[in-house]
Order: C-alpha cells, then sequence, then structure tokens
C-alpha cells in the first residue's frame, strides 16, 4: 500500500477509528497501532472481539484517523492480513 507522508504523519499521531462489518457495522477507536515503513497498518489486539471476527469472516476494513485542530482527516480501506 502506497501512502503519501501527510497519511502517515496523522496515522502516527492520532488515534484510530477501525472499522469493519459482518451482519451490523462494527467500529472501534485504536490506540495501539502503527505504520510500517512499506505502509502496512499493524492493530494491537486489545477489545477487538466483534472486530476480530468481523475480519475473519470477510477481511474487509477501513481506519479513519483526523486531526480535529487542523481538520485534517483521511480514511483508509483494505483488506486485513
Amino acid at each position: 500500500m502506497v501512502l503519501n507522508e501527510n497519511v502517515k504523519k496523522l496515522l502516527k499521531e492520532q488515534l484510530w477509528y477501525l472499522a469493519t462489518y459482518s451482519d451490523e457495522p462494527n467500529a472501534v477507536p485504536v490506540a495501539f497501532k502503527d505504520v510500517t515503513e512499506d505502509g502496512m497498518l499493524v492493530v494491537g489486539d486489545v477489545f477487538l472481539e466483534t472486530t476480530l471476527a468481523n475480519i475473519k469472516e470477510n477481511g474487509k476494513i477501513a481506519v479513519s484517523v483526523s486531526d480535529a485542530t487542523s481538520l485534517e482527516g483521511y480514511q483508509v480501506k483494505g483488506t486485513a492480513a
């Protein structure tokens, strides 16, 4: 995945919201996270029971991140590995 530097910076500095779906949408805040050099998003497994079940079912995710001060925000969509 190719992420520009603005997106990487915001992902490293701000809280993420990780969204998945199955029968119902599910979104959780994620504080334990990182962005690898090659642009892979890494999420720590804390209170993610429904999220992990949804990922196992279809693998589709969206991560939203924003900076309330600058009003800059991004959404990254993909498939969990």
